[in-house]
């Protein structure tokens, strides 16, 4: 499974040059697959990153108390001075224990709506059984 996830992860790398990292997270908030673009710097080590997807999930799982009212969340994005990130719920069924949630950071000056909706959720989309 997480062969398969990683190499999803990788080839959300390549849709995009300002993508920096692609993580998939499980329902706890455990990183599951990363990858990174080559020879990158990262602005945060490997606990720091860890962390980040355990916050992430929570925020995104927290959001769902909403979803009778304003629907299911799609994607959030946030910007920072540094980087950009987005959460993306994906193979989602009814277990819980399925949840997913990709987690991308990009470049600061990337557009991300763009990139997401045109290239990352197509790709999403066309892989979801290999998310579950």
């Amino acid at each position: 499974m997480s062969t398969n996830l990683e190499n999803i992860c990788r080839e959300i790398l390549r849709t995009d040059t300002s993508i920096r990292f692609s993580g998939i997270a499980n329902h706890l908030g455990s990183l599951v697959a990363t990858a990174q673009r080559d020879n990158l710097v990262p602005l945060m080590t490997k606990d720091e990153t860890s962390k980040y997807a355990l916050q992430a999930v929570l925020r995104a799982a927290i959001r769902e108390d909403f979803e009778s009212k304003i629907g299911t969340l799609e994607y959030s994005i946030g910007k920072y001075k540094k980087l950009i990130r987005a959460t993306v719920p994906i193979g989602f069924i009814d277990n819980n224990e399925n949840k997913r949630y990709l987690l991308l950071s990009l470049d600061v000056n990337a557009d991300a709506t763009s990139i997401l909706e045109d290239k990352v959720l197509p790709l999403i989309t066309a892989n979801e059984k290999n998310l579950i």
